[in-house]
């Protein structure tokens, strides 16, 4: 019993982390959503074991932008339906979710720009991807991007600024495809089937 008192105190809750809006981080997911989070506690939250760095929350319900998971090349886990926020047991659909921070920079890229992706939650969002975008923004113009998307969207005061944020025609059919150039950010297989 005390080394899982001892193993619990040393696990940073949720309520030590701030969002990109300085604020206490709130949950990702809700009532009637699907229970997301590298545990699976609702929140967005730095874990030394998540290479994937699950930390943007995005609406995946909202019908603004091109879907996650099709941009990104996942699999379609983005409209499917997991173990809900408030009773695992029972089945509810993806809705807010938190994404890969690294996946986020891929599907602004391919999607064609930030007014062209879902939603982002910014009060569920964790200000470590803020800051580990902030630190590798010089040397990539994709995390930049991303940057800059994330600043915008959540009204987050901005010291970065990058050229070519294009936005798609909106006659446009199908989704925008990954990008094979040799610039394009590459999804790493940690944040696959997120």
């Amino acid at each position: 019993m005390l080394l899982f008192a001892l193993i619990c105190a040393l696990i940073p809750k949720a309520e030590s982390y701030t969002n990109v809006l300085g604020t206490a981080l709130e949950s990702c997911s809700g009532p009637g959503m699907a229970r997301t989070g590298f545990m699976r506690d609702g929140h967005c939250t730095e874990v030394h074991d998540d290479r994937g760095s699950h930390h943007i929350c995005i609406d995946l319900s909202s019908t603004s932008g091109w879907n996650f998971c099709s941009v990104t090349g996942q699999p379609n886990w983005c409209e499917s339906s997991m173990g809900c926020h408030e009773n695992y047991s029972q089945q509810c659909p993806v809705e807010h979710w938190c994404v890969c921070q690294w996946a986020f920079a891929s599907y602004i890229q391919n999607a064609g720009g930030c007014d062209q992706i879902q939603d982002i939650v910014c009060e569920a969002t964790n200000m470590v991807a803020l800051t580990a975008y902030e630190s590798q923004a010089s040397s990539s113009p994709h995390v930049a991007q991303a940057l800059d998307c994330l600043k915008s969207r959540c009204a987050v005061p901005s010291t970065h600024s990058v050229e070519g944020d294009q936005p798609v025609e909106n006659g446009q059919q199908n989704p925008p495809q990954l990008s094979s150039s040799d610039n394009a950010p590459v999804v790493p297989s940690s944040c696959l089937n997120s």
